[in-house]
């Protein structure tokens, strides 16, 4: 192995380590210490990559953001843009219900104030949001209208997502099914109080579609 292999795999050592454990406890409770002796490479080295703990937290909230953006980047399947649209949600949920520790870390993580990381957050959430209004080709920049009613959503799906990840009470199915149906009445109610807005001509027919056969919750006894 060479010496900037070496320095690559310490490098993904300390990373892989500070995850799990920012992953387990709040940002303050990890110590530098524990995370170089996890990693089993040299204190010293988590300088020489990250500068200090706060840059190596960033490091590997950004590595969770690149591997939700690979997700959502992929192409989609589904032939209706209702069968795209639960695809692209179906896809974000499940690699959020697997990797749920990461995700709880990043969202109510100990560098909640922090203004690079508050950076980072709100332009990967947003990409999220964005991804969907180019799918209903909605063009960019949107409208202020859209745009806050987006942001208002993308608020909603997370905390969709930490209920799920803390009580496990909903079925995946149905937490893409609430989300869908959230982000319809969103849009729907932004293009009725904006109709200047430009979507794709197959949008409203989406809008007043109604959930997939068998996809509604059950009914309570």
């Amino acid at each position: 192995m060479t010496s900037i292999d070496q320095s690559q795999d310490r490098r993904r050592r300390l990373l892989t380590a500070a995850r799990t454990l920012f992953a387990a406890r709040p940002y303050e409770k990890v110590t530098t210490t524990e995370i170089a002796k996890r990693a089993g490479v040299a204190y010293g080295l988590i300088a020489h990559h990250f500068e200090n703990k706060h840059g190596l937290y960033l490091a590997v909230m950004k590595e969770i953001g690149a591997e939700l953006a690979a997700e959502q980047d992929a192409p989609l399947t589904g032939d209706t843009l209702e069968d795209q649209l639960r695809e692209a949600l179906g896809r974000h949920v499940r690699y959020i219900d697997q990797n749920a520790a990461g995700f709880t870390a990043m969202m109510r993580g100990g560098l909640g104030t922090d203004p690079e990381f508050r950076s980072m957050l709100e332009t990967l959430r947003w990409v999220g949001a964005a991804r969907i209004l180019h799918r209903l080709g909605v063009p960019d920049p949107p409208p202020a209208t859209l745009r806050s009613a987006m942001r208002a959503w993308v608020a909603y799906f997370d905390e969709l997502m930490l209920d799920r990840i803390e009580t496990q009470a909903l079925d995946l199915g149905d937490l893409v099914e609430l989300a869908a149906a959230a982000l319809k009445s969103t849009v729907a109610a932004t293009l009725e109080l904006d109709p200047e807005i430009r979507v794709r001509s197959d949008v409203h027919q989406l809008l007043h579609s109604r959930p997939a056969t068998g996809s509604r919750l059950p009914a309570r006894s």
